[in-house]
């Protein structure tokens, strides 16, 4: 371990969480995505119908809830690039995982053979 390694406590015994594990994490992490993705819409909706309501009599308010609403758009948006991320990261362990058992299987049914 480097000197600053030792310094600043750097990680020495932690492991690395089996892939079980990091696909149950990045499903939980979906899911929590998920429901800040329906609380974001449900608040540009609302800032809509507020900025539609106050379109003639106050127009100040109506652009005030424009600008929070376009301000959702983009958390929404960044939402969706992250999601997409995860779903892909998630997809790639369960393939990885679905590979490694069936080359085990193989190595198994292979070694059998020989027995044989």
């Amino acid at each position: 371990m480097s000197f600053l390694g030792k310094m600043f406590g750097g990680k020495k015994g932690d492991k690395a969480p089996t892939t079980g594990e990091a696909i149950q994490k990045l499903r939980e992490t979906e899911e929590m995505l998920m429901k800040k993705q329906d609380f974001l819409e449900k608040k540009i909706q609302s800032e809509m119908g507020i900025a539609r309501k106050n379109a003639k009599t106050n127009k100040r308010a109506a652009l005030q809830a424009i600008k929070r609403k376009k301000r959702y758009d983009k958390q929404l948006a960044q939402s969706d690039g992250t999601l997409t991320t995860i779903e892909q990261q998630r997809e790639a362990l369960e393939g990885a995982n679905t590979n490694t058992a069936v080359l085990q299987t193989m190595g198994e049914a292979a070694t059998a053979v020989k027995k044989a």
